[in-house]
């Protein structure tokens, strides 16, 4: 006997979905924080095995292994979220595939994350190692975010015209789609570039603001890489805060406008942090927000990738634009 499902409870399940997804994207930022904080106290190999550590599953929380050790508990919470999200999202495939095969991915991603966090400490923090670990679990932030934003319930802004939307804006907006991914990559870059500085203990090797040491391009080899973050940071931000203002000049709806000034936000936020790290010798209250609000930037750049229109669409109808840009336009034309 098969059951019908009513509106009602499609409704249950849409909302289910979404907070699994809200829930999940909060969490995978925490674990950031808290995967930050093993670094910063020097706490990487305060567990020597995995997935145990000394070979127990609550070991004495006690000289480095509460911060190791939590961090794993953390990811493993962070799993589970990710498996019930794919979960959720898999009995709506039927309406949306595009975010079951996401919830998928997210499945993939997390247990590929888990068996880096595993070779990391059995093979004694290899670089390239951790920087895949990191970079890969920026792009599982992103996804996750990403998740977030797609099953929201409540209705998106959009254009009032459907004329404007075809003649004006659409088209605008979809020739600044691969400018925003552009920024979207060059902060994944910069973020693995950051963590070069970080693992090779180069977030001390200049001293002083703008300068290195006194010199605006240090002498020293090992000055290198802080002094490249530096640089770039300072050109990426130029452009990401660039690029949002126009944007948001042109942003139809609520969505894109709150997105760009976000952006625009978190760069300055960002880079405020930078500063502060340097000069409070890498404290690691700076230091963890500091890749924290990073993370935030990156999924912000990534979010508004998302909401852009592509130029194969400024010539279908306004149910084919990205909601952002045609739940008015419905509502108008109902």
């Amino acid at each position: 006997m098969t059951v019908s499902r009513t509106p009602d409870d499609k409704t249950v399940e849409g909302s289910w979905a979404e907070g699994l997804a809200v829930v999940t994207a909060m969490a995978t930022w925490l674990l950031l924080l808290v995967g930050c904080l093993v670094h910063g106290t020097g706490s990487s190999l305060a567990c020597p095995d995995w997935p145990l550590c000394f070979g127990s599953a609550f070991p004495k929380m006690e000289n480095g292994v509460q911060f190791e050790h939590t961090h794993r508990l953390v990811a493993t919470a962070v799993g589970l979220l990710t498996i019930a999200l794919a979960t959720s999202l898999h009995r709506r495939r039927r309406s949306d595939p595009v975010s079951a095969r996401m919830g998928y991915l997210g499945v993939g991603l997390v247990c590929f994350q888990g068996l880096l966090g595993g070779i990391t400490v059995l093979l004694r923090l290899p670089i390239v190692v951790t920087l895949t670990h990191l970079g890969t679990s920026m792009i599982f932030f992103c996804l996750m975010t990403l998740v977030a934003v797609r099953v929201r319930t409540r209705p998106r802004d959009g254009l009032a015209d459907e004329a404007a939307a075809r003649r004006r804006v659409v088209p605008e907006l979809a020739r600044l789609r691969p400018w925003a991914g552009l920024a979207a990559a060059a902060t994944f870059a910069q973020i693995v570039l950051g963590g070069i500085v970080r693992h090779t203990a180069s977030g001390l090797a200049c001293f002083g603001v703008p300068l290195c040491n006194g010199d605006l391009w240090p002498a020293h080899p090992g000055a290198h890489w802080h002094m490249s973050h530096r640089i770039f940071a300072i050109v990426l931000g130029t452009y990401v805060v660039a690029l949002n203002l126009k944007i948001r000049s042109r942003a139809p709806g609520r969505a894109l406008v709150r997105l760009t000034t976000l952006a625009i936000g978190l760069v300055l936020l960002q880079i405020t942090l930078g500063v502060l790290s340097v000069l409070s010798l890498l404290s690691l209250s700076a230091v963890t927000l500091h890749l924290g609000v990073a993370a935030l930037v990156f999924a912000c750049n990534v979010a508004i990738v998302y909401y852009l229109p592509t130029a194969a669409r400024t010539t279908r109808s306004p149910a084919a634009l990205p909601l952002s840009l045609s739940g008015k336009l419905r509502d108008k034309t109902a």
